[in-house]
């Protein structure tokens, strides 16, 4: 197994009667209790069992749930882990078995008198107690004393032990905890956070399937011009990039406006402003996000050219009113969507060529101050009779030093 030891040295403590200890050993459930951060509980255990065991230094070893290997917490001091003394042995034996050890003087106890770190560090009194939690050994908790011989008694054992199984809740606790988040940061990765938090804020175990909620809303679409043309040219790793690199300056801008991004369509990229979060001003901010977004576009062209590449043109179509939104799906396997009117619209004006910025009339009556639209060619819209007034934002783009 690999180590990776972390020490925690201090002067020796003074012997502790039981009263003390028991005190001690329910400040630290309760200190325990307080945090979910796995380095502060490690140092908070580490902390108390220095102080209740006449030890001079401790350490608490935790074994890997995927690789199975062993490494160090509680401080992530470089010069301490070069520095630690303990012994290898004690603690593969302690996680191995599941059972204590205890030796009031290593350098002659049959057990670990040859090995040689007792040797070379001439080890004296040490005691380790296994971390077990749902059955299973995490890790162990260490101390010794390398310069007395006879510091450590059975109950010593018995009480390290019962230190090592509040302190194994509390690892857990803090690892199933980080865990969680981790689980979460994976999931806002391909799930917008504010549909993230409402999935988990309205989800449990018997309801997983959320209804739909009907909202007012500003949708955004996206579309890249001549896409398939340019997949063409590139080869699929160069793709890739690009469309990485294209995302990334078109998420910034829409997060950074409060839009939610529904889902990618190979370059197109459909946005909701108002949902699942409600907005009072989701036109306002959908058309910031547009007028953003070409910015963007423009400083990316700019360094296609120097790069000797083509430039890329992208249409984007808005339209406001009313969508569902919610699950669509089955139990055993939902997407969060939006369903209506502006969906189907929006996706049709981002693909009007020449690409440019189009928005309905619902959407135009909500322009904010400093924004200008002109007059484009009225287009039959799904859901009317008759062709719909459309209008095209007009957006200077400033040259750039």
């Amino acid at each position: 197994m690999a180590f990776c030891f972390v020490m925690l040295s201090v002067p020796l403590a003074h012997e502790v009667d039981l009263g003390i200890r028991d005190h001690l050993l329910y400040e630290l459930a309760r200190d325990l209790s307080s945090s979910l951060e796995l380095e502060i509980v490690l140092r908070k255990v580490m902390d108390r069992v220095i102080t209740l065991m006449k030890a001079s230094r401790g350490f608490i070893v935790l074994v890997d749930p995927v690789t199975n290997t062993m490494s160090v917490g509680g401080e992530a001091n470089p010069e301490s882990r070069r520095l630690f003394l303990g012994s290898k042995t004690v603690i593969e034996q302690v996680v191995a078995t599941g059972q204590a050890v205890v030796t009031t003087d290593a350098s002659v106890d049959a057990r670990f008198k040859a090995q040689q770190s007792v040797i070379l560090q001439n080890l004296r009194s040490i005691i380790a107690v296994p971390l077990v939690t749902k059955g299973k050994v995490i890790g162990a908790v260490y101390v010794d004393n390398p310069f007395q011989a006879a510091i450590f008694e059975e109950k010593d054992k018995e009480f390290l032990q019962a230190i090592s199984d509040l302190a194994a809740i509390a690892i857990d606790n803090a690892r199933q905890y980080q865990r969680s988040e981790l689980l979460r940061e994976l999931f806002e990765l391909h799930v917008n956070k504010q549909v993230t938090d409402y999935v988990l804020a309205r989800s449990d175990r018997k309801n997983k399937l959320i209804s739909g909620e009907r909202r007012e809303v500003t949708m955004l679409n996206s579309d890249i011009a001549g896409f398939s043309a340019l997949s063409q040219s590139m080869e699929a790793e160069e793709l890739v990039a690009f469309l990485n690199d294209y995302f990334a300056r078109m998420i910034d801008v829409v997060l950074a406006h409060g839009g939610n991004i529904d889902k990618f369509q190979g370059d197109g990229m459909l946005v909701v402003f108002g949902a699942p979060n409600p907005m009072d001003d989701h036109a306002p901010q959908a058309l910031k996000a547009a007028r953003g977004m070409v910015g963007e576009i423009d400083r990316l062209n700019r360094e296609l050219v120097e790069d000797g590449k083509p430039a890329i043109s992208v249409g984007i179509g808005l339209d406001t009113g009313y969508v569902v939104a919610g699950h669509v799906g089955s139990e055993r396997r939902l997407e969060f969507t939006l369903i209506g009117v502006p969906v189907n619209n929006s996706s049709y004006l981002s693909k009007v060529r020449p690409a440019r910025v189009l928005m309905s009339e619902t959407t135009r009556d909500l322009l904010p101050v400093g924004f200008e639209v002109t007059d484009y060619e009225p287009m039959l819209l799904k859901g009317a009779n008759k062709p719909q007034p459309i209008y095209q934002l007009e957006i200077t783009v400033t040259a750039q030093g």
